[in-house]
């Protein structure tokens, strides 16, 4: 097992469940060498009791156990972590009835040390894939390509400065106005940096309460994505409305480099590297209802100020490009956007900036029709600004927000309004509560 192998793997544990205790001790010693940590239990409800204080990475389980037959409680357990299924007579039906129970993998005994690593490595790394689809598919969601577009010296500087961040380990907060381009900085520091192989994992601080969004960052019953991504970068959007009890807590796991799921005592290593991003000014951020003081110290070492398109408007023809060339194809033509279109973008003043601008391009070649060229008659600017913001309903739509925007303003502004309580929240959309969590998880 080569060196960084070896340091993943203490950070990793492994359950031992089997009556027999002399077997129990040869795999614990066997695990151990192979660097993880190895925990024992003889029975399934001690097993059951270590998984709900200290919840192991992989269970290795003896089909038969004093107090239950462990096939019969592999679904549960599967959901909880992998599970390899142990048995003194092995067949290929057992083997199919475990897989299909739940089973990641199945080992007849005895077992020699080298099935033993070679079964381990398999489900770990299967676990691993697993959790980096998982991330691509939270990730590929509205996904914007990592590069910043423009050539004024604002962006200049920008870019300069992102990019010798990028070779830095240390957490980042990014500011700017909501629709600036926060995101795109972010996986451009990652794409840029020593970690750009791994995963870019994201979460939206403002769209779970405190007990939800502590299980998602932390973990539970299940990794939570400091784990979850593993090697790579974590972007905490909205950082500021994150609930203070989890802002200490993650300010905790950053000073010491580690921290711990719900309900265990068992320290984990911090292996991902945090960026922080926030709407609000540093000022609102250092205030009482912002960060509180030990995350702010930490994250505002390293600040990246992104400025608003309307401060950068030597940029606008080139961005407005950018976002064309991803649908230039659109209908089967070819499409260019004409000078005059170019003079009109740069008058606007963009209060939805990149966002914005983005979304009346897209529209712009839907309007165009199978015209080569988009005119100014293809584009719309602030026909809706005579709505302003409808702060009486927590929604702005001077930025000509697209539906799925306006969805997720709708469910941002629900849950501010009723203190983040789901069940409210689902009552009034009239769906389930487990369904407003997948909507939420998914977006």
């Amino acid at each position: 097992m080569a060196a960084a192998e070896r340091a993943m793997a203490a950070t990793q544990s492994i359950l031992v469940v089997d009556d027999d205790a002399i077997l129990r001790r040869l795999l614990l010693r066997q695990i151990e060498q192979l660097g993880f940590r190895a925990v024992g239990a003889g029975t399934l409800t001690e097993a059951l009791a270590v998984l709900d204080t200290d919840p192991p990475d992989l269970v290795l389980l003896d089909q038969k156990l004093p107090d239950a037959t462990s096939t019969d409680h592999l679904p549960d357990l599967a959901e909880r972590c992998p599970v390899i299924v142990l048995t003194a007579h092995g067949s290929v039906d057992q083997a199919v009835g475990a897989v299909k129970a739940g089973a990641a993998d199945y080992l007849t005994k005895p077992i020699s040390p080298r099935m033993l690593e070679l079964a381990i490595a398999r489900v770990f790394e299967a676990a691993r894939l697993r959790n980096e689809v998982g991330l691509l598919r939270r990730e590929v969601k509205g996904q914007e390509t990592p590069e910043i577009v423009g050539h004024t010296a604002e962006v200049c500087k920008l870019r300069e400065r992102a990019r010798m961040l990028a070779e830095a380990e240390m957490p980042v907060l990014i500011h700017g106005e909501s629709g600036a381009g926060k995101r795109t900085v972010a996986r451009f520091i990652h794409e840029n940096g020593p970690r750009a192989e791994a995963s870019f994992a994201e979460l939206q601080c403002a769209r779970a309460d405190g007990s939800h969004l502590a299980d998602e960052l932390f973990g539970a019953a299940a990794p939570g994505l400091l784990e979850a991504a593993r090697g790579g970068t974590l972007f905490l959007s909205d950082i500021g409305r994150m609930p203070q009890v989890v802002q200490r807590r993650l300010a905790a796991a950053l000073e010491t480099g580690a921290f711990t799921r719900r309900g265990s005592a068992r320290e984990i290593g911090l292996q991902v590297r945090v960026i922080a991003a926030s709407s609000q000014g540093l000022p609102e951020l250092a205030a009482e209802g912002g960060l509180v003081p030990e995350l702010f110290y930490i994250l505002t070492a390293f600040t990246l100020e992104v400025p608003p398109l309307r401060a950068r408007r030597a940029d606008i023809p080139e961005l407005a490009n950018h976002f064309l060339s991803r649908r230039r194809f659109a209908l089967d033509v070819e499409k260019t956007i004409s000078r005059k279109t170019l003079e009109l973008l740069q008058k606007w003043d963009w209060p939805g900036n990149l966002r914005e601008l983005r979304n009346v391009v897209e529209r712009g070649v839907i309007l165009s029709g199978r015209s080569a060229t988009i005119q100014p008659d293809h584009v719309e600017l602030g026909q809706q600004a005579g709505l302003t913001e409808q702060r009486d309903k927590g929604i702005s739509v001077a930025d000509e927000p697209t539906l799925e925007q306006l969805r997720d303003r709708y469910l941002d502004f629900l849950l501010q309004r009723h203190d983040n309580n789901r069940r409210v929240v689902a009552g009034i959309l009239g769906i389930s509560e487990r369904s407003l969590y997948r909507i939420l998880s998914q977006r």
